[in-house]
């Protein structure tokens, strides 16, 4: 026991010599592993926000969704964009078809998705995204309205001329998203009437950006 004390006394001494002796290069080596904590601790904590970020956008998706698509979300350069271009866009028919025959479902939707300029007066978004919705869609990825609602059963039947805008876009075209609720604006030459303002979203990680687009 003794000797051992004696051990590590001598080890303190020569430690605290060479503290005393060598300041500059302890210095230099406390700063550096205490950089490469923090470099670490950084990294860590940027991996784990990444990480809520991507379960918080596929929660948003629906934990119980199925998607239909003819292309491949995961993306890479190495993906058959060729082959996936050449896939039959699904019809409406064939949506409505699986929810007549389906016993698992609780809902379907259906949603058509193009670009188009959209404008009101003189101002003018050269490319905007464009998505045909059903009834269903509010049910299935719930929208959340930063202005106005949702569309009515009696609109869906009839057709209605009116959409629900997204956040970007309607504060590009009126200032203000409460500015755009009962406005018209011109899609391919259609006068449709603005009911909505949905909240501002960001795009998520399969692409969908909505607070560029509008619903019709």
């Amino acid at each position: 026991m003794a000797k051992t004390l004696k051990i590590l006394s001598n080890s303190l001494k020569l430690t605290l010599q060479e503290l005393r002796v060598n300041k500059m290069r302890t210095g230099l080596s406390l700063t550096g592993v205490a950089f490469g904590i923090f470099c670490i601790i950084g990294v860590l904590a940027a991996v784990n926000s990444l990480e809520r970020n991507i379960q918080s956008e596929v929660q948003s998706l629906g934990n119980n969704t199925i998607y239909i698509d003819k292309w491949d979300y995961s993306g890479g350069p190495d993906q058959p964009f060729w082959k996936f271009r050449s896939r039959p866009v699904m019809k409406y028919e064939e949506a409505d078809l699986i929810r007549q025959r389906s016993v698992l479902l609780d809902d379907i939707s259906f949603l058509l998705q193009t670009r188009a300029p959209i404008s009101h007066n003189d101002d003018q978004i050269a490319s905007a995204s464009v998505y045909g919705i059903v009834e269903a869609q509010n049910t299935i990825q719930p929208i959340k309205f930063q202005e106005g609602r949702y569309f009515s059963q009696a609109e869906f039947s009839n057709g209605s001329s009116i959409c629900i805008m997204g956040y970007s876009n309607a504060e590009n075209l009126f200032g203000t998203t409460a500015r755009a609720i009962g406005k018209q604006i011109d899609v391919k030459g259609k006068k449709v009437t603005i009911v909505g303002v949905m909240q501002k979203e960001g795009s998520n990680f399969i692409g969908w950006d909505y607070d560029n687009c509008i619903m019709l």
